[in-house]
């Protein structure tokens, strides 16, 4: 019988956590697993478990500490043997610290999202003791957990995200700059407007599309914003179809303030694009393994960040990065780290 897993994400939100945790539950099924997602009831990530049909249970709960998540997990991971859940999450880690207490059940970790505030204390210290492993999706996550979580000697892990890698990808585009992600200024969306406007490039390619969900509010203040920066903006909304996106575009600008990993930098780069963000968190230490269209400007300089606008505009050559993804964000090169922690 195979091992019995479980990917435990009981967020209420619909981004890219959430996105991973139904990808991760597909991904260990694949590899042999016998995997299942836990979520909270009435959420986008039940209604995609069951679109997607993927083994699912869901727990209707109300607050982070809830006597109804602790027995309905406890419930869970008993009735089904589940030997380990895979936790895509901090919120709830109290009542998974009840939940579990007394079973045979490894808890892992799973960190994605840099964090300033450490969980050191007394209290923190206590429900983060039924954590038996930690799992960062990046290096600058890897020390992040360190200097963020009471790891007490137990294993701490960086495991990359695997992409979808394309089979084939055009040569042709006829779109100059993309931008996918939440359309929201801690992407660096206003900073793209703007250094786009400062750089010295052909009127043409002033040109921006920005592809997520935007609040109304937020899109006027941004078009009036590319108005006085001589930016044509196309404010495209959200798809599931990125990849038409990707395939359209030469250019991808994305000076967030800060990512875990940034899997749309990835997707973008494996669609051939010339990819442009800050240097901060992780995006440094994805130049050092090697990628070749990754392109760093100082952090937060918008006019470093226009210099390198008009620097990649200009190449006439490109290298492909597509082998060096395949080696390290592959999702057999996912599988090969996670099944050393499962």
């Amino acid at each position: 019988m195979s091992k019995k897993i479980a990917v435990l994400c009981l967020s209420h939100f619909e981004g890219g956590m959430e996105i991973d945790a139904l990808k991760y539950t597909k991904h260990f099924n694949e590899f042999g697993y016998d995997c299942s997602l836990i979520c909270r009831a009435s959420t986008f990530l039940e209604q995609e478990a069951k679109s997607r049909d993927i083994q699912h249970h869901a727990i209707d709960f109300k607050r982070k500490l809830d006597i109804k998540l602790i027995k309905g997990l406890r419930r869970i991971v008993q009735s089904e043997k589940i030997s380990t859940l895979v936790f895509f999450g901090t919120s709830e880690i109290k009542s998974i610290y009840f939940a579990v207490k007394g079973l045979d059940c490894k808890v892992i970790v799973r960190h994605g999202t840099t964090m300033s505030s450490p969980k050191k204390d007394f209290i923190h210290s206590l429900f983060y003791s039924c954590a038996d492993a930690y799992v960062g999706i990046s290096e600058h996550l890897r020390r992040n957990i360190y200097d963020i979580f009471p790891t007490n000697g137990k294993p701490v892990e960086a495991i990359y995200n695997f992409i979808e890698l394309p089979t084939q990808v055009k040569t042709e585009r006829e779109k100059p700059f993309l931008f996918v992600g939440r359309v929201e200024k801690g992407k660096g969306i206003e900073d793209a407007i703007i250094a786009l406007g400062k750089a010295n490039i052909d009127d043409s390619l002033k040109k921006l599309t920005a592809v997520g969900r935007c609040q109304s509010e937020y899109a006027k203040t941004l078009e009036r914003l590319a108005s006085e920066h001589g930016i044509q903006l196309d404010l495209a909304g959200f798809t599931n179809k990125p990849e038409l996106m990707y395939l359209s575009h030469r250019y991808f600008l994305f000076p967030s303030h800060g990512e875990g990993l940034g899997n749309v930098i990835l997707e973008a780069l494996s669609y051939g694009l010339q990819c442009i963000s800050y240097s901060n968190t992780v995006f440094p230490e994805l130049k050092e393994i090697g990628l070749n269209n990754l392109h760093l400007a100082k952090d937060r300089g918008v006019d470093e960040l226009a210099q390198a606008l008009s620097s990649v505009t200009t190449q006439t050559f490109v290298e492909s990065d597509y082998d060096i993804l395949q080696r390290r964000f592959s999702k057999q090169a996912s599988f090969e780290n996670w099944k050393k922690v499962l």
